[in-house]
């Protein structure tokens, strides 16, 4: 209505007149405005009836254009441009008229469905990415709760193994068990922790297979470069450990040997872990299981395109190698 009056202002009325004009166009716009945007766009546009939106629409202009005429020749203009019909015969159905008032109707349904449309796709969007991100986090929730039982019951294994042997053992390994499970119990409901208690809880668990495994097993564990600061989703490196030892030594009946090597350098998270892999094992078994599967998920919902993860057998040798980035660039 502003910018119409000022354009009607600059081409010789007065700037009081041009508003007093648009003001008598104002019901009708308004009346063909609501009815298409709380009717006609809702019910018709966005259910894909564009040819019946498009015919109802034409028909509420043309309605709303005669209802304009009417109004303003038998009272807007008597009252406030007395000028314009005195002397004249009125003609409210006069086509040219019509026409040209049905358009300045028209070109305000135009510019309010423009900003409906947007306002309701930006809407729309920001709706969908909420949802997703909740779809997200819900699936990620799911993982890890399949992760920590997983671990668990892995972990209680080796235990289990060296009590039926009464070994003297058993009670520093249960407590070594009571440390890693109140890390994953209450250090791990956080979407970051600190690489350093990641790693101390690798460390855990290496020292409790040790001890299940004894001269069985040679573990080379190595961390190199700076990782104070660091911080990486919680249980995101243990099920890799943790299948080291379950698959790597499970039907291992000679000695058998772990590598696991970590690195964090130019703001990066090199990890790397290797086993050996029993000649008597399992034919088909390609040595991972539901917790490679649930952290692989995990890290591309993460970290999509901003992590590297390479599974592979050689030989008779199983390896992982996973390469993060620590600070993913949002732009």
């Amino acid at each position: 209505m502003v910018l119409f009056a000022i354009s009607e202002w600059g081409h010789g009325q007065s700037f009081k007149d041009a508003v007093i004009f648009e003001l008598l166009y104002l019901p009708t716009r308004v009346i063909a405005v609501y009815v298409n945007w709380f009717i006609l766009i809702p019910k018709y546009l966005y259910k894909n009836n564009f040819g019946l939106y498009l015919f109802l629409l034409v028909v509420i202009l043309i309605i709303t254009a005669i209802i304009h005429r009417y109004f303003v020749l038998y009272w807007g203009y008597p009252m406030y441009f007395p000028q314009w019909v005195d002397g004249k015969p009125l003609d409210p159905l006069n086509f040219f008229r019509l026409v040209q008032c049905i358009m300045l109707i028209a070109t305000t349904v135009a510019f309010t469905t423009g900003f409906k449309l947007y306002s309701d796709w930006f809407k729309q969007r920001n709706e969908t990415e909420v949802l997703k991100q909740e779809k997200t986090n819900a699936e990620l929730k799911f993982l890890k709760s399949q992760t920590n039982p997983h671990f668990l019951f892995n972990t209680l294994n080796s235990i289990y193994g060296l009590a039926l042997e009464n070994s003297k053992k058993t009670p520093a390994l249960i407590l070594k068990l009571s440390d890693i499970l109140s890390y994953t119990l209450y250090e791990s409901n956080t979407e970051k922790v600190a690489l350093n208690k990641e790693l101390s809880l690798i460390g855990n668990i290496i020292a409790l297979e040790k001890e299940r495994y004894e001269k069985r097993v040679d573990i080379d564990y190595k961390v190199e470069g700076n990782v104070e600061g660091v911080e990486i989703p919680p249980l995101i490196l243990v099920p890799f450990v943790e299948n080291a030892f379950k698959h790597g030594l499970k039907n291992e009946v000679k000695k058998g040997w772990i590598t696991i090597h970590i690195k964090v350098s130019n703001n990066e998270l090199f990890f790397n872990i290797e086993n050996s892999i029993s000649k008597l094992k399992e034919e088909g078994s390609n040595g991972g299981g539901l917790g490679l599967q649930n952290v692989s998920r995990r890290l591309d919902l993460i970290y999509g395109k901003h992590k590297e993860l390479l599974i592979r057998r050689i030989n008779s040798s199983f390896i992982v190698n996973l390469t993060i980035k620590l600070t993913i660039d949002e732009s």
